[in-house]
């Protein structure tokens, strides 16, 4: 999560972040709650003020993704490098330096912010010079889902009052 606040994306509509849920009904609900009805809600604002409602595509699109990945980060998986480990025991020093693949020196969050970098550079293909203002613009998504949060924290609150006090 560094990694994407030191790089973030221009012109995002949420603070990035998220999380897969174990129970696939409160996974739904999630989806439902922060996904759909936020796109619905802009795309009929967008519609009404005569602009082209685009946010219920890209939520469906995003849950598509979402669905594709989902076996493969939802499961554990075990895999051996034994062979690696003993490739890499085999080497001459001058090979190991030459094909360097010890992954246990390689830093990981300096990898990762590089990762992200180069994927808002060439795959999104956002200047790097955009940088400080795309901060600011993720700065204020932050605040605005706070005070969304505390919003509906405050609605289901009075609501659960009025139903069960």
């Amino acid at each position: 999560m560094a990694a994407v606040r030191k790089y973030p994306m221009e012109n995002v509509v949420r603070y990035p972040g998220g999380s897969y849920k174990e129970s696939a009904i409160l996974h739904k609900i999630c989806q439902v709650t922060l996904h759909s009805l936020p796109a619905y809600l802009m795309d009929t604002m967008a519609y009404m003020m005569g602009k082209k409602p685009v946010m219920i595509r890209v939520v469906e699109k995003m849950h598509k993704a979402q669905k594709a990945i989902e076996y493969f980060a939802t499961n554990e998986w075990k895999w051996s490098n034994d062979n690696v480990e003993k490739l890499n025991k085999e080497l001459t020093e001058v090979d190991r330096r030459t094909f360097n693949f010890d992954l246990s020196d390689l830093n990981w969050p300096d990898f990762i912010a590089v990762y992200v970098k180069g994927t808002r550079q060439f795959v999104f293909k956002e200047d790097l010079s955009t940088l400080d203002e795309a901060r600011k613009h993720t700065d204020k998504m932050f605040w605005v889902e706070k005070c969304l949060q505390i919003v509906f924290f405050i609605v289901f609150g009075q609501l659960f009052t009025w139903l069960f006090c």
